[in-house]
């Protein structure tokens, strides 16, 4: 009785052995994969990438980092110049250079309507054309389109890496085709930054 009680114990302990070296060895592969690529990217935003190209002096930069401290989390800066439309969302996309893609995840979307943003008291047209806000990319943040059954931020760093990526400024324009009243304005490719080494 006593020896089958110590075959037993021992059982469990191995599955439990086990199954901690499995998912250490999950989390190790994931963290191999993360060293191998790059860890910073930029998307130079024109109205000329964008499809149609959009005839604005608009122009901006977004940065992506991956944090060092935590595999699973994206640190983004948008820094937008000479936009003097409101800014309604800026969006990553799936896509080449050359072409229109599903969103992947949205870094910023405006609280106000269209109708409420033409009655807002704004500050000086200068403080007005310039926006910038930053914030984290984190695999919540991918519960709707291409990634969406991603369980790991390393997929939308491989999509990065590959250059198959693109940010998307949407502005609030008076003759907008879409519902929300709302066209692209300025776009960029995500491209991998040469690491450092």
């Amino acid at each position: 009785m006593k020896s089958a009680l110590i075959v037993s114990v021992i059982m469990g302990l191995a599955v439990i052995y086990f199954g901690i070296e499995v998912s250490g060895a999950a989390a190790s592969s994931d963290s191999k994969l993360l060293m191998q690529q790059n860890h910073s990217f930029t998307a130079i935003l024109t109205g000329n990438n964008a499809i149609p190209p959009v005839n604005t002096n608009a122009t901006g930069i977004a940065k992506f980092q991956v944090k060092a401290s935590n595999i699973n989390e994206l640190y983004y800066e948008i820094n937008l110049a000479n936009i003097h439309n409101d800014v309604a969302s800026v969006d990553v996309h799936l896509g080449k250079k050359t072409e229109n893609g599903p969103s992947i995840v949205t870094l910023y979307q405006t609280t106000f309507m269209p109708s409420e943003i033409c009655c807002r008291s704004a500050a000086s047209e200068f403080e007005r054309s310039k926006f910038f806000f930053n914030g984290t990319i984190s695999t919540q943040n991918l519960e709707f389109g291409p990634l969406a059954s991603s369980k790991n931020i390393t997929d939308l760093v491989r999509l990065f890496n590959s250059s198959n990526t693109y940010v998307e400024v949407y502005t609030y324009q008076p003759k907008a085709l879409s519902l929300l009243g709302s066209d692209s304005e300025i776009r960029g490719q995500i491209m991998p930054l040469a690491s450092k080494s």
